[in-house]
């Protein structure tokens, strides 16, 4: 298989493990509760689940990655994705939800973590950055045809319908499965058989910046995407249909952020890309403080461009260095970081939300954060 069709395949399995397997939750969340849940809490701690299964599938995939190529992981994840999705379709309780989620989490660990070090490896290094961000666009690819088919179905199915679209979902998790079973196969690389070496991501160049900024990253992302449309709504006024499209384009700017921003850095340099990018972040960030149009919508369309597009620098920028064995352990490592600072951003932003009466101090603090990020990201710049 050529490296187009293989881009192809694992943008699709990328779009498979977060935008189904992580993203669908929190979409169809609504219906969820008022069909089956009736408990807002019980909802949030079946979340929880998925995130922190995740983060042990980081582990996991860093420890079996000294002996297990990324197609092969990737396959593996797939499985997982498509049982939990079944799983979801089927789930008649809070605890069948649960183990479908915790499923979807570990499995989709498996994908995304070696996705981009394998996408970047069938290209020269002056396409790396525009090639993982063409495997990570499949997210945004994924959030948006979720968000359609949601609205379509909801329609004419009512609550009820969120079964379907895990359904949808599984069938298309399935296809790709079957897909990169047969079509998954990498071209041979002398040093895909070289041993994974100790200590891969301390050989990156500006590696403590890289990991501080993915972490703060995580933060920052966190707090904003969980707060928007209710900051909007309670401190702009918006409607929950204005303030809901406002955060259907933070979905379709994922698509193209990886695009964009990735093929920006092969050209500009990672370093320099990822203090611009964090810097872009934390002005959208406090964009969406001002409450008002036409603030708010391109602070939603910033912010998701930069959403998407760091995380492929900072991919690019590892696989850079290192094989693709040596990717999955290092991003692994670069996730857990990202996944930690990720669970603490709701919690902490909702307790300041509650304490002062606004959101203008957790998106302060979310905004600062990101800045953080670009200060970080100048060490990277140095080594590089």
């Amino acid at each position: 298989m050529g490296p187009r069709g293989l881009l192809v395949l694992v943008s699709l399995a990328s779009g498979v493990a977060q935008a189904f397997g992580r993203f669908s939750y929190a979409l169809l969340l609504p219906a969820i509760d008022r069909d089956l849940l009736q408990s807002y809490a019980v909802a949030g701690l079946i979340g929880t689940a998925n995130v922190g299964c995740y983060l042990l599938g980081t582990l996991v995939v860093s420890a079996l990655s000294k002996r297990a190529q990324p197609a092969v992981l990737i396959r593996w994840g797939l499985v997982g994705s498509s049982a939990g999705l079944l799983v979801l379709w089927r789930a008649e309780s809070a605890a069948a939800l649960a183990v479908g989620l915790s499923l979807t989490g570990l499995a989709g660990a498996f994908i995304w973590v070696p996705a981009p070090g394998l996408a970047g490896s069938v290209v020269r290094a002056s396409r790396r950055g525009a090639a993982i961000g063409l495997a990570g666009s499949g997210i945004g690819a994924g959030i948006v045809f979720a968000s359609l088919l949601a609205s379509v179905l909801h329609r004419s199915g009512g609550d009820a319908s969120w079964r379907t679209v895990f359904l949808v979902e599984a069938v298309i998790a399935l296809v790709t499965l079957v897909l990169c079973v047969v079509l998954l196969r990498p071209p041979y690389r002398r040093e895909d058989d070289a041993p994974v070496r100790t200590g891969a991501l301390r050989r990156v160049p500006g590696w403590a910046g890289l990991v501080g900024g993915y972490a703060a990253y995580g933060l920052a992302v966190s707090i904003f995407t969980t707060y928007l449309v209710t900051a909007l709504e309670d401190d702009g006024g918006f409607s929950p249909g204005h303030a809901a499209a406002d955060y259907t384009v933070v979905g379709v700017a994922l698509v193209f952020g990886g695009v964009l921003v990735g093929p920006l850095s092969d050209r500009w340099g990672r370093g320099r890309t990822l203090v611009l990018g964090y810097a872009l972040m934390a002005g959208s960030i406090a964009m969406a403080l001002i409450g008002a149009e036409p603030f708010a919508v391109l602070s939603a369309l910033l912010f998701g461009l930069m959403m998407s597009g760091l995380p492929s620098v900072i991919a690019a920028h590892l696989a850079d260095t290192l094989t693709p064995r040596e990717f999955a352990g290092a991003f692994g490592r670069c996730t857990l970081a990202f996944g930690l600072a990720q669970l603490c951003g709701p919690p902490l932003g909702g307790w300041l939300a509650e304490s002062t009466g606004s959101f203008t101090v957790p998106f302060l603090l979310a905004a600062g954060v990101a800045a953080l990020g670009a200060v970080l990201s100048v060490g990277v710049v140095r080594r590089a």
